[in-house]
């Protein structure tokens, strides 16, 4: 046991899943919050609500411009070498 201990960088693999669990579940909710303001949008425009509709395709924008960029961050970081 205590060769995989010494084997192990325990210290690496607890920075792996903290930052696979932000990254997962800090982009899902970004990707639900831009699917939501497309849903509000279009709701709002058949509702007559211009400016309403207006604010929410803006926040659909940015949630899905910051998802992209998430995932291209993502990319180059696989890419990179040490």
């Amino acid at each position: 046991m205590t060769v995989f201990a010494e084997a192990v960088d325990w210290g690496a693999v607890l920075e792996v899943i903290w930052a696979s669990l932000l990254a997962g579940v800090g982009v899902t909710a970004i990707f639900s919050v831009g699917v939501l303001g497309a849903s509000r949008a279009v709701e709002s425009r058949r509702g007559g609500h211009g400016a309403a509709a207006g604010a929410y395709a803006v926040l659909t924008l940015l949630a899905f411009v910051a998802v992209a960029a998430a995932m291209a961050f993502g990319i180059v970081v696989m890419t990179q070498k040490d």
